[in-house]
């Protein structure tokens, strides 16, 4: 009885883990319609968030790990493929939108990007460590 109790508790905890992860995969695509790489996305129950990046061939290339705040500002930690952190990102959400401020391993800024809501889409423009304008681009 002992042993049937354990099994189904068992069970029952494997599939509460499942029910309280999401799992998305991202293709990309050079502009010929070639595959280029993966990137997995796995969100667990508060939000947080694993990606793993691969490239065409199914190699990973690296990781990041997002962790989201109790104010709705998140954090996300770039690994190369060995472990090694290359960089991390803070986003922040402002009253029109987000602010994402990059980071090397060091953590000295290398540029940031600010994105706005438009009336059918977003905007988003990208700055490097001295405020400049280096790209903007926008979705629908």
């Amino acid at each position: 009885m002992r042993r049937i109790l354990f099994v189904a508790l068992c069970v029952m905890i494997t599939v509460t883990a499942m029910a309280q992860s999401n799992r998305t995969v991202e293709t990309q695509k050079d502009r010929y319609g070639h595959v280029t790489g993966t990137a997995t996305t796995t969100t667990d129950s508060r939000g947080n968030k694993k990606t793993v990046y691969k490239d065409r061939y199914g190699h990973i290339t690296g990781r990041s790990e997002t962790r989201v705040g109790y104010n709705g500002q998140s954090t996300t930690t770039y690994k190369d493929p060995y472990g090694h952190i290359t960089g991390s990102s803070t986003t922040k959400p402002t009253y029109n939108g987000t602010t994402t401020t990059y980071k090397d391993p060091y953590g000295h800024v290398t540029g940031s990007s600010t994105t706005k809501p438009t009336y059918n889409g977003s905007t988003t423009t990208y700055k490097d460590r001295y405020g400049n304008t280096v790209g903007i681009s926008t979705t629908k």
